[in-house]
């Protein structure tokens, strides 16, 4: 009976013992290192990313801005048919109108290099002077426009392709210059000029041959 149960502790005692040596054998072949899979990320439709290309770096903007500036909208000042108009003071405000008060100054043309007299229209009871502008406001005759305005003024050396101009000979009573100026200017002719050093010419001509 102790012969028995001596011969069934060895034989348990053999099987743990190979049991062992079995698991040992068998882990150290099978071991493997674990791997886990690579990160995905979503893409925009939906499907899914490569690890690669979720780490990419996204493009940059052309003309080297990370973020393109935005259209900016042009607006035309002139609007298609059909189209709303721009607001009144988009537009440029209208010139003011000139201001002209009669009698104005004039020279009565032709003048040419034969003439010996100017004649012309003014304010009434002026003094006035024909001066030669080409030659700096040579002084060419003096006179004095009548009680309706008309004169006419003895002149001599007329030359062709000089500017002649009528200027105020005598300052009213009272005036200066700039003051006298300021009076007459409404009254100004279409070839008036304010030429500085030289003076104020309310109506000019060129002399012909």
């Amino acid at each position: 009976m102790r012969s028995q149960t001596r011969q069934a502790q060895i034989l348990l005692l053999c099987l743990l013992t190979v049991a062992l040596l079995a698991a040992a054998c068998g882990g150290a072949a099978t071991t493997t290192t674990p791997t886990l899979p690579a990160a995905t990320e979503a893409a925009p439709d939906g499907g899914a990313l490569a690890a690669s290309d979720a780490t990419a770096t996204p493009p940059a903007a052309p003309g080297g801005d990370a973020y393109p500036a935005p259209d900016v909208a042009v607006v035309d000042p002139y609007p298609a048919e059909g189209e709303a108009a721009l607001p009144a003071e988009s537009y440029p405000p209208p010139a003011a109108e000139e201001t002209f008060l009669e009698p104005r100054f004039r020279i009565d043309q032709p003048v040419t290099t034969a003439a010996t007299t100017i004649t012309g229209q003014a304010p009434p009871n002026l003094t006035l002077a024909v001066l030669d502008v080409t030659y700096g406001g040579s002084p060419l005759g003096i006179g004095q426009s009548d009680a309706n305005g008309a004169f006419a003024i003895s002149v001599s050396g007329l030359t062709a392709g000089n500017r002649i101009g009528l200027a105020i000979g005598a300052l009213p009573e009272g005036m200066d210059i700039a003051q006298t100026a300021e009076m007459y200017f409404p009254h100004r002719g279409e070839g008036f000029q304010n030429l500085p050093n030289i003076g104020v010419f309310y109506d000019t001509t060129l002399v012909e041959p």
